[in-house]
Parts: C-alpha cells; sequence; structure tokens
C-alpha cells in the first residue's frame, strides 16, 4: 500500500504515539485487504459500548488519549450499554454502568460528539451524498451505502478509532466501484408488507445473498426510510450484508439490469412461505414475555409519534415491561412534543443513547423478551441466555396491552 510523505511521517511516530498507532493498525488492514492507499473520509462512526467491548475497549482508547489523540474528522459513537441518565431506574448494576460511564470519559476525551446512537444518519452525523466515510454500525453502513449514496466499508472495532484519530481509511471494498455492482436479485412478492415484513425481507436476503451484493425490486412506493432502516439493518444481521440496490429508492438504481450493470443475473423471489421462514427461525418460544424491546434499531420521531398513537388508551398487562429504545435527539423532541408522554402513560418506558442488543438483558431480570426486531432477535438469541419472540408490532401491543 502507497503512503503519502504525511502519512509516512505519521507511521514514524513524528505526529505523536496516537497517530503513530493509528497508523499502525491502517496499514496493517490496508495491507491485509489488498488496498492500494489510504483515502480521506468526511466522518467517522465507531463503537464504545461495554458489553461488546469490555476491558480492552476501555484499555484501547485509554491508550490513544494518553498519546495525545484526538479524533480528526465528525465521529458519531454507537449506543452505550446503559441509559446514561436513567440506568438505576432500570436495574442496572452499578458496577456495569461504571465500566460504560469509563468509556463514555475516554470516548469524549478524543473529542466525539455527544451523540450516542446507531441511527447517526437521521439525527447527528449526516453525510452527503458522494463522500467517503467509516463507519463501524452495521444498519449504517447499509443506510449510507444504499440509500445516502455514500461509499463505507464495515469498519471493525480498533479499525473505527484509527480511522476518527486520522481522517482516513484503506481503499478497499465497497469503496470501489467494481465491488458495488449487484450480483443476485431477490423480489419481494408480498403486497402491502407490514412492520415484521421488511425486516423478515432483509434477514432472508442476508442468509442467502452470501457475499454477494443483492438488489431488491418489489418494494411499495410507499416504503419509508425507517421501513428500509429496518430492512437494512435485518440483512446486515442475517449476513455479511453491507449494501442494497432498493430498486427507486437507491440513487441511480431505477431497475435491476441498472443495479447488475445488464448482467444478467439469479432472481430469488421473497414471498410469505419465505417471511415465515424466517419467522420460524427467530422464535424460539410461546411463552409469555416479560420484556417488549422496540428499537433496535433505535425509532426516529416519527415512528415514535405512530407509536403513541397505537398505545392510546391502552395499559400494560401485569408482569410486563415494555422498553422504547430511541435516540437522544429523539428523546428530547419526544419529550418536547408530548410524544413521551403519550407512550408513557401507557406504563412503557422511552430510554435513550442505549438499545436492547448491547444491555445487559439478563442481569436486569428478564428471560423471554418479544420484538419485532431481527437484528435483536437473533443477536440475543445467539448469547443463548434469554428466550426471544418475534412479532409483528400490532401483535405485540395486543398482546402486551388491554
Amino acid at each position: 500500500m502507497q503512503l503519502n510523505r504525511q502519512e509516512e511521517r505519521a507511521l514514524r511516530g513524528e505526529e505523536g504515539r496516537a497517530r503513530q498507532l493509528a497508523m499502525e493498525i491502517l496499514t496493517k488492514v490496508g495491507d491485509a485487504m489488498g488496498a492500494d492507499s489510504l483515502v480521506p473520509i468526511s466522518s467517522a462512526h465507531v463503537l464504545a459500548h461495554y458489553s461488546s467491548l469490555h476491558e480492552a475497549g476501555i484499555d484501547m482508547l485509554e491508550k490513544f488519549q494518553d498519546g495525545g489523540g484526538r479524533f480528526a474528522v465528525k465521529t458519531s459513537v454507537d449506543p452505550a450499554s446503559v441509559d446514561p441518565e436513567n440506568w438505576r431506574s432500570f436495574g442496572v448494576p452499578e458496577e456495569f454502568a461504571e465500566k460504560q460511564f469509563e468509556l463514555f470519559r475516554a470516548y469524549e476525551a478524543l473529542g466525539g460528539t455527544g451523540c450516542w446512537t446507531c441511527v447517526q444518519y437521521q439525527t447527528c452525523n449526516i453525510p452527503r451524498r458522494g463522500e467517503i466515510l467509516a463507519w463501524a454500525e452495521s444498519n449504517a453502513v447499509v443506510y449510507a451505502n444504499s440509500l445516502l449514496g455514500c461509499r463505507t466499508n464495515k469498519i471493525t472495532s480498533g479499525l473505527d478509532l484509527a480511522c476518527a484519530l486520522t481522517g482516513l481509511t484503506p481503499r478497499y471494498g465497497m469503496l470501489l466501484d467494481e465491488n458495488r455492482v449487484a450480483r443476485v436479485a431477490f423480489k419481494l412478492s408480498v403486497s402491502d408488507p407490514s412492520d415484521l415484513d421488511y425486516r423478515s425481507a432483509g434477514f432472508y436476503i442476508g442468509r442467502h445473498c452470501g457475499s454477494k451484493v443483492p438488489v431488491l425490486s418489489g418494494l411499495p412506493k410507499s416504503s419509508t426510510s425507517d421501513s428500509l432502516k429496518h430492512l437494512g439493518s435485518a440483512a446486515a444481521t442475517g449476513g455479511p450484508v453491507t449494501m442494497i440496490h432498493f430498486v427507486g429508492f437507491t440513487p441511480g438504481c431505477d431497475s435491476v439490469a441498472k443495479a447488475t450493470g445488464g448482467e444478467k443475473v439469479e432472481v430469488i423471489d421473497i414471498g410469505r412461505r419465505e417471511m415465515e421462514e424466517v419467522e420460524g427461525e427467530l422464535n424460539q418460544t410461546d411463552e409469555k414475555a416479560d420484556l417488549v424491546a422496540l428499537g433496535v434499531p433505535q425509532l426516529s420521531h416519527d415512528e415514535l409519534s405512530w407509536l403513541a398513537g397505537a398505545l392510546a388508551g391502552r395499559r400494560l398487562r401485569r408482569g410486563s415491561s415494555m422498553y422504547v429504545y430511541t435516540s437522544k435527539q429523539a428523546y428530547d423532541e419526544a419529550t418536547e412534543s408530548g410524544v413521551r408522554r403519550a407512550i408513557e402513560a401507557s406504563g412503557a418506558r422511552l430510554t435513550h443513547s442505549t438499545d436492547g442488543e448491547i444491555s445487559p438483558l439478563k442481569e436486569m431480570g428478564f428471560r423471554t423478551v418479544l420484538t419485532n426486531s431481527a437484528k435483536l432477535a437473533e443477536t440475543i438469541m445467539s448469547e443463548g441466555e434469554i428466550r426471544m419472540r418475534y412479532a409483528p408490532l400490532k401483535d405485540i401491543i395486543a398482546e402486551a396491552t388491554s
């Protein structure tokens, strides 16, 4: 991999230990991935949740901080493992919360934005079309490549910090035109898809596209950015998906042929049978859930407003909890607009800057979780400590409330 003079100086340590360490990571990854150079990025998105990074994550952030490191570009961060304001009332163990707060402090010392979210593209880190990014959150990577017209690889932990500290990323993978061409096609054959259908279709794509970039046709014109957010998130959970060509929605993609560059590719139908296949995979039990978890990825203010309407006049049944995860920006907006009050009048709770995927749900006393998130269902199910149920939101509300 070719470096310019400034990059070589940084690699030799002439710009400080933090940038030297970051350049060492970048060059090793770049060489391993066959990158020919490093390219500038407009923003980064990194991981700093304790449930995944543990002590090693704290040590790495503090090492960069002690070496004089500062983020070179705008840098947002994925949700934390605790709600920073309300963690005690959610029953999070104090020792666990304090470890997350160490990550809070280390991240902020490096110059990160005060924005802990997995939907930064809707809130605090909104790129322009054509920009190159270095984002670590899988749903955001799919969204940026598929709907914003940006370019980013799925950046792993450690590499994410290196990119943020240098403002550079190795040139490989989804940054290259030839790797963004669709090699397999899917067709959605379900009319008027529900919230669960969008998620199940995404998960099915992830399970069946392998390493190929997919194109998806058949989406209703009424599909919202939130619907496609959840579809992309589920796809990235089901397999190594970093981009989907959504016909009629992805910039420059008005047909399957446009996405494939005119090449004929295999077409896989996604109908009701395929949806039921996913639902069967993501359901472990039919027992009553003690927690309903909504918002993985985090819900937008529009989604919170819809939920407030759906919960109007209803109350949670005895023995049930409902946690609704959102960003701090949407939380504040919902507080000001009265949406939060309307949701919590049902007995549900709105929580920000965290989500169920990375929360210590077992330590908080939960054993069975009901959700409409394919990402949450698959992630928690794979850990084997909590049993998952996966259902449409209308069914969830009907079961959990009266």
